[in-house]
């Protein structure tokens, strides 16, 4: 396992660190870069600074819409479950930085036109950090060209959004433009606006930066947009931050002839006077990031190209052509590095802040630059980050043993807020190492565990014989794989729903069957929780009726689960709700049917059939804003009960179990049932075997696909 250094935001503790992290995990359509500059970009940069460091009570302010979300969590989770959440959310580093270069050293599936040991420029946030590795989609790296220097190329992926914002404001030969605010950007607009022909003023207060703009080539400088000639600009570019302020709106409706453009370039709400833009009837236009590609996943993370002749510039066709313009001389950033600094200096650069006449600040990556810290240079990773499984069934069986050493894999919200407090209370289990794709949430979640370690590889998990057990919680279609290679190396496992997307996948684990002894248990929690289980204790011995109606919110269409790949949010959660309902007839289930309503949502509604004469249904129905997420109504002759929303049981009209603190949805009684089947050396009566699970999947699949 290596490590890098990268410079991180700890939210929770409100600080900076250049810290010590895993190498981030080599995925497809994507390359590992050895990071040799970056650029820090003071406005954005130094803005996310700001937010890191700042109080609880100023990120709630700076955040309203997160507020929201935790007011909603607090009423339908409980306070406990919502603390616990917001703690893991606070207590997970966030990388820094957007732009730089680097050399090409391992590449993912699906890359044709980079090669290793390419110099390349890299762009995005969250991708091009501040770290001395990083892994880079491949339309957000490219190549460059032999006589562009590192120090220029680093720019690229900041001239591409000046680029795409010429485009927004359809600026070409002659037009005359106004850009107001000539930081960092605003000068990165002025060149390529130059560079296409156009005839620029600018506004800015800051006299050096004044300066600058003229010396590169405005044609004229004012220190405020009244200075300025009124009904002359064909576009505005407003490069400056103003949200919650219509002056600079109104300031540049003024500047534009009539029907002219704004372009929002900055941190701007487009929001103005309606009197000025009505009469000339200007045109507001966003800067959307690095242009057409930036936020879809199918471009970014699945190497999906736009086709030129629909979409003719995308983020990678920008990166092209800054780096073009910078080879035959038309764009130079070099005179826009006011500082430079090494890697090791960058935490205490933002300890200082920005200062008023910063641009850019130009960072060198020692690894690179033989500074005098070449100890601190991580060891070339091997490409094993992307596991495939063997073929054979495995011969590893483990052994009953009274400590569980966890080893979990994936690390989002639900393992980090809500299993996480419970394992870290319980005394039979030693958190020996987390891994995410990213390391960084990773990160996070170890340090949480005494002696616990953080990687971004599976398969160091997987290869560790100190670990006997595992939690798998990532992204859903990589559940089946991970699973079948825990239990080929002869891991317990403990598997979040769903346990397969796809019909096929279930042949990866069927041979396990017969052949582990590993225990294997899926996150079906729902049979766990206090109230399904005193529900069953009361039931009668005879065939009963179940209606099941859960609301679920849709995840927003940028959700990862929104991904066509991820097999949708029904699917995802749907054996949750039929699995209780097993656990609650205690009889094998003989048929499911399912009726979609609206499949690409997920509203469906699923009948389900079992052995004693006993049926199910369950609804699963977007939400409305008056009824509660899971109500579960059981009738049999006789006998009536009521479950509602984990918060109330009543049978025979009779409240029997009440709870207004926290939902217990079972996740607690969940853990230790695992634990002790593991320290058993067998699953418990309630609990469902790996086969029984395969047998769940293969029903809800199949009427799924009917």
């Amino acid at each position: 396992m290596t490590v890098m250094k990268a410079l991180l935001r700890f939210p929770g503790a409100r600080k900076i660190v250049l810290a010590e992290c895993p190498i981030p995990s080599l995925k497809p359509h994507s390359v590992l870069v050895r990071t040799s500059k970056t650029v820090i970009s003071p406005g954005t940069e130094f803005t996310q600074a700001h937010q890191a460091t700042a109080s609880l009570f100023q990120k709630a302010w700076q955040r309203p819409d997160l507020v929201a979300l935790t007011l909603k969590s607090l009423r339908s989770d409980g306070a406990l479950q919502t603390f616990a959440r917001a703690q893991n959310r606070l207590g997970r580093p966030l990388p820094m930085g957007y732009c730089g270069t680097g050399i090409v050293e391992a590449i993912g599936d699906g890359i044709t036109d980079i090669a290793s040991g390419q110099r390349v420029a890299i762009g995005g946030m969250n991708h091009a950090n501040h770290a001395q590795w990083n892994v880079i989609p491949k339309h957000f790296s490219c190549p460059i060209p032999q006589t562009v220097s590192d120090e220029k190329a680093a720019f690229t992926t900041l001239y591409a959004l000046a680029l795409h914002a010429l485009r927004q404001g359809d600026t070409g030969i002659g037009n005359r433009i106004a850009i107001i605010g000539a930081g960092l950007i605003g000068q990165l607009v002025l060149q390529t606006a130059l560079a296409a022909g156009a005839v620029i003023d600018v506004i800015e207060p800051n006299t050096d930066r004044r300066n600058i703009a003229q010396t590169i080539g405005a044609n004229a400088i004012s220190d405020a947009a009244q200075d300025a000639p009124n009904n002359q600009f064909d576009t505005v570019y407003i490069c400056a931050s103003a949200q919650g302020n219509h002056d600079l709106i109104d300031a540049a409706a003024k500047l534009c002839r009539d029907r002219g453009v704004i372009v929002c370039v900055g941190d701007v709400a487009p929001q103005g006077t309606r009197e000025v833009l009505y009469r000339k009837e200007i045109d507001i236009r966003q800067v959307r990031s690095y242009g057409p590609g930036r936020y879809d996943p199918t471009y970014e993370q699945d190497g999906q190209d736009y086709p030129a002749g629909y979409v003719r510039w995308t983020v990678n066709r920008y990166m092209q052509a800054a780096l073009a313009l910078m080879q035959d001389g038309r764009l130079d950033p070099l005179p826009l590095v006011t500082r430079e600094i090494a890697f090791e200096a960058i935490a205490e650069h933002f300890e200082q802040g920005a200062k008023s006449n910063d641009l850019a600040t130009l960072v060198h990556f020692s690894q690179n630059e033989n500074l005098s810290h070449a100890a601190d240079n991580p060891a070339k990773p091997t490409d094993k980050s992307i596991p495939h499984p063997p073929q054979t069934a495995p011969s590893a069986k483990p052994k009953g043993t009274n400590t569980i050493t966890l080893g979990m894999i994936g690390t989002g919200n639900y393992l980090g807020g809500v299993l996480t407090p419970i394992i870290g209370k319980h005394p039979d289990i030693s958190v020996r190492a987390s891994v995410s794709e990213s390391g960084l949430s990773a990160l996070a979640l170890a340090q949480k565990f005494d002696g616990a370690t953080s990687c971004s590889n599976a398969q160091d998990i997987f290869d560790n014989s100190d670990i006997n057990s595992v939690i798998i919680a990532t992204r859903h279609n990589s559940h089946a794989e991970l699973a079948q290679l825990a239990l080929a190396a002869g891991k317990h496992v403990w598997l979040e729903k769903p346990m397969t997307i796809h019909h096929d996948e279930l042949d990866l684990l069927r041979p396990y069957v017969a052949t582990s002894s590993s225990i294997f248990m899926i996150g079906h929690n729902r049979r766990y929780a206090p109230m399904s289980q005193k529900l069953r204790a009361l039931l009668p011995a005879q065939a009963k009726q179940f209606h099941y109606r859960v609301r679920f919110t849709p995840v927003a269409p940028d959700h990862w689960l929104s991904q066509s790949q991820q097999g949708g949010q029904t699917i995802g959660e749907i054996s949750h709700f039929i699995d209780l309902l097993s656990y609650l007839a205690d009889a094998d289930i003989t048929d499911i049917t399912c009726r979609w309503l609206d499949r690409k949502v997920g509203d469906s509604i699923w009948q389900i059939a079992f052995a004693d004469g006993s049926v199910g249904e369950v609804s699963y129905l977007r939400a409305n804003r008056h009824e509660a997420k899971e109500i579960l109504e059981v009738a049999a002759p006789g006998f009536g009960a009521t479950l509602h929303d984990w918060r109330d049981l009543k049978v025979n009209g009779k409240r029997v179990m009440q709870s207004w603190l926290t939902k217990d949805k079972g996740q607690k009684n969940a853990i230790s049932s695992f634990v002790t089947a593991i320290q058993n050396g067998k699953p418990g009566v309630d609990t469902s075997t790996l086969g029984d699970e395969i047998s769940l999947m293969e029903h809800i699949l199949m009427a799924a696909n009917r």
